[in-house]
């Protein structure tokens, strides 16, 4: 369906019909634009309509004019061309669909099926390890489109901050990233099944590692409405079961997974950031290819085993007791799923509640000595021993 850009307007003088710009538009230094008797009715429609499909056009125009069937292709060309040109000008838009006819691959993330369309060298190889056959029925479609957009059209604000701006338009999701300078913007669908990347065709380490943590963003969106949420913390494997640590940075989370490697030989499973979720009766720790720096991850699920909230103690390595609210709070709080809107907070902190009511919490101070690791491994082990009797 094709609509009318906000911030024009059309308007007659003499005999002459224009588009006119107005506001943001003018901003743009976006030109008027002249339209015939037939472009002008075409555009009538389309704004008084809010949206119109090609062939909708094509019947009405022959309704106007009694023409019978025998002049469609005429008309579908006409109306082709006035959509094409209008849309190149910025002043109309079509909604959100894929165009790539060719899907450059399909993958599984935490039980989350993504096709991908675009340039394959633009994904990141840490995607490999996920993989699968191509899906008919995806989750989400992603698609990178190697040039810019043809129109920019910004409505509401719902957050905005030196690594994106997030903007709420009518049928869609805009983002931009300020820092990734070989993506233009990136457009989702309201409801996250589609989303398309506006970016630089050259696909550079650099280029391609901004896709790649600009996607992290657009499948958390997913993720989160399939009641999985993601946790900045760095993770473990003790005893089968996931262990996250979390803290706000500098707070030694990846020196306290560290020690226990060193001191334990426990598996590394993500470096920076974990995907939870409540199956089959417990929490679930998903394997994710987004890891910070650490290029630590794993394909692999495990049950979470708890939660350490870390704080530092220069002297000192000691457990301090939260009341059942603060565990709760502090737990959202390190959550990045996304908060643009009221109802993601209240999904977030749902979850948050569920993840206390199920597993250990645990607020430990300490410092970044082998003692920490040890202080923490017994508290451990004295709650596996509690619960077993």
């Amino acid at each position: 369906m094709f609509r009318c850009q906000p911030g024009y307007t059309l308007r007659k003088i003499k005999d002459t019909c224009y588009l006119l710009p107005y506001g943001q538009q003018i901003a743009d230094q976006k030109k008027s634009f002249i339209l015939n008797e037939t472009s002008s009715f075409l555009w009538n429609i389309l704004q008084h309509n809010e949206g119109a499909e090609p062939e909708e056009l094509v019947k009405l125009l022959a309704r106007v004019y009694q023409l019978d069937e025998s002049f469609f292709p005429e008309l579908r060309s006409d109306v082709m061309d006035f959509l094409t040109q209008l849309t190149g000008l910025g002043m109309i838009t079509e909604d959100l669909h894929p165009i790539s006819k060719e899907p450059s691959g399909s993958m599984v993330i935490a039980g989350i099926t993504m096709n991908l369309y675009g340039p394959r060298e633009l994904f990141s190889k840490c995607f490999e390890p996920f993989y699968k056959k191509f899906s008919a029925e995806p989750d989400q479609i992603l698609e990178l489109i190697t040039a810019p957009p043809a129109s920019r059209c910004y409505e509401q604000v719902l957050l905005q901050n030196s690594e994106m701006t997030i903007f709420e338009n009518s049928d869609r999701y805009v983002v931009l990233f300020p820092q990734m300078q070989n993506i233009y913007e990136a457009h989702m669908l309201k409801d996250g099944s589609y989303v398309r990347i506006h970016c630089h065709a050259q696909a550079t380490e650099l280029n391609t590692d901004n896709l790649f943590h600009a996607i992290r963003l657009f499948f958390l969106f997913i993720a989160q409405k399939k009641g999985l949420f993601a946790i900045h913390s760095a993770s473990i494997l003790y005893h089968d079961k996931a262990w996250l640590f979390s803290g706000h940075s500098g707070m030694g989370k990846s020196t306290h997974t560290a020690l226990w490697h060193e001191l334990f030989d426990t598996p590394y499973l993500n470096g920076d950031l974990n995907l939870l979720g409540f199956e089959d009766g417990h929490i679930t720790v998903y394997g994710i290819p987004w890891c910070g720096t650490s290029e630590i991850f794993t394909t692999e699920q495990y049950e979470l085993g708890g939660i350490v909230l870390l704080g530092q103690d220069s002297q000192t390595d000691r457990l301090e007791k939260l009341p059942p609210s603060e565990k709760i709070l502090r737990v959202m709080q390190r959550m990045i799923s996304p908060a643009w809107k009221e109802i993601q907070l209240t999904r977030n902190l749902s979850f948050a509640e569920k993840i206390a009511d199920c597993v250990p919490v645990l607020h430990f101070l300490c410092t970044k000595n082998p003692s920490a690791a040890y202080t923490m491994k017994n508290a451990i082990d004295l709650r596996r021993s509690c619960n077993e009797r």
